[in-house]
């Protein structure tokens, strides 16, 4: 389960009364979260300019300073959220995804996940604990890089190979050019005209292909 920082924002309450319906079902969900809205925030507070990039966050060393603790506080928020449902729940906030630069010069500290390592996530998992994993990286040297959500969601999904991957978003999924969601989506026939739309870009856009990657 792939969830948005909106949807921790907005629907904690909710979002984890429903991961202990299906924890109670018997079932074990993987969730790795980002935290957009909640960096957009701290960012504004310390007077550092968002960039972006192709739907990617530029990363310097001065957002990285503020992305950390905001990745770490929504992780830990999500966990505390399953607890008081009374479903155990394990934050993995490192040592899932080694990266490279994905491009030091354009992007910063973005990382390239180059390797998934998902003994946390078992071990967890073996324990009956739902594993919460955020969206940061490590170089091989230990240099702690971001990573978006939807692609970490992507070499996630490879790596397990889960029976069922949902994305979780505040809009309920793609908007049409009306803002209205789309009821359902055929890639194999839509991605093509979907991708070239105007209205579709930035993060609705990189989520599109992720998922056509995915699939």
């Amino acid at each position: 389960v792939k969830v948005g920082g909106g949807v921790i924002e907005q629907q904690l309450e909710a979002l984890a009364s429903a991961l202990a319906f299906l924890r109670n079902l018997g079932l074990m969900p993987i969730i790795l979260h980002g935290a957009g809205p909640q960096l957009d925030a701290a960012l504004e507070e310390a007077s550092i300019v968002t960039v972006k990039r192709d739907g990617l966050r530029v990363t310097t060393p001065e957002v990285m300073e503020v992305l950390r603790p905001v990745i770490y506080r929504a992780n830990r928020a999500i966990v505390s959220a399953l607890e008081e449902q009374g479903v155990r729940a394990q934050g993995i906030q490192h040592g899932v995804f080694e990266c490279d630069f994905l491009d030091r010069d354009l992007l910063g500290l973005v990382g390239e996940v180059r390797r998934v390592d998902l003994e946390a996530i078992r071990e967890a998992v073996n324990r009956g604990v739902l594993p919460v994993v955020a969206c940061l990286g490590e170089s091989a040297t230990g240099q702690v890089m971001n990573i978006n959500a939807d692609i970490a969601a992507r070499e996630l999904i490879w790596a397990v190979k889960p029976h069922k991957i949902i994305f979780l978003t505040t809009t309920g999924g793609l908007l049409d050019e009306s803002g209205r969601v789309i009821s359902a989506i055929s890639l194999r026939t839509d991605f093509a005209n979907l991708s070239s739309q105007p209205w579709v870009h930035s993060g609705m856009l990189l989520k599109l292909q992720q998922i056509d990657q995915i699939l």
